[in-house]
């Protein structure tokens, strides 16, 4: 499933831009809730007792007579998983199968973090024949495609929990507010819900589900029973995903 260059092109003209505070991480180009020392000024404010005088602005001070301080607001590197259920019935579909239109949505994430200098990770769960992918989040554009790549080129495989729970390994367990984006039609979640849910209360989970219109008719999957605090967004098929991100980016998401 090779990746189309008007597809890439597209990418390269996306006016998507994550959003949201964020409550961990490192240093990086968004803002957190924690206040203080940091890259990004935030305005000028009358001196409390208690305050820092390390962040005393003198000139100003000199100007206005009273003591002045300089507020900074910490900010705080977005790290975003791509999470893509392999299973068979991602790969069919006519004329656009789940897995296509997941990869869609992965690209339009890549072009996003490409434009805002943030990490972008792959997580695909494997099989008894399949090993599972695992790419650590990084920077850059050639990590992006890279992961684009891998992702078109990674065949069907039939995850168990065990499977899932050796691709998500313990990342976690450590850090918080990341964001992990799931992209599956339901059918290789079944034993997901009780790995997930710890997760949830650390990180940011969305379960991207796409629904065509078959999907009201016929074959439909089983619930894995997520909790609550794993947002789902359920898209149809045959909408552009990219213009369905882009809005839903736009009023908040992420």
């Amino acid at each position: 499933m090779p990746l189309p260059a008007r597809f890439l092109a597209r990418l390269r003209r996306l006016p998507l831009r994550l959003r949201g505070r964020l409550a961990g991480g490192t240093e990086g180009l968004h803002p957190s809730r924690f206040k203080g020392a940091g890259l990004t000024f935030v305005e000028n404010r009358p001196y409390v007792p208690g305050d820092d005088p390390r962040f005393i602005n003198w000139p100003l001070t000199a100007r206005a007579g009273e003591p002045i301080l300089k507020r900074f607001e910490s900010s705080r590197d977005l790290v975003l998983w791509l999470v893509v259920d392999p299973s068979p019935s991602m790969f069919l579909g006519d004329p656009v199968s789940p897995l296509r239109w997941a990869l869609e949505l992965c690209g339009a994430a890549f072009a996003t973090l490409q434009a805002t200098g943030d990490r972008l990770g792959l997580i695909v769960p494997g099989d008894g024949r399949t090993p599972a992918l695992r790419i650590a989040p990084k920077r850059g554009r050639i990590h992006g495609l890279r992961i684009l790549e891998t992702l078109a080129e990674r065949g069907p495989s039939l995850p168990t929990e065990a499977a899932w729970r050796e691709a998500l390994g313990h990342w976690g367990q450590h850090g918080k507010g990341h964001r992990l984006w799931l992209f599956s039609n339901g059918a290789g979640l079944q034993g997901l819900a009780p790995l997930l849910k710890p997760l949830a209360t650390r990180h940011r989970l969305v379960w991207f589900q796409p629904e065509a219109q078959e999907d009201h008719q016929g074959m439909t999957w089983p619930d894995p029973g997520f909790s609550p605090a794993i947002e789902r967004q359920r898209w149809d098929l045959l909408e552009d995903p990219v213009v369905k991100l882009n809005a839903w980016l736009r009023a908040g998401g992420a």
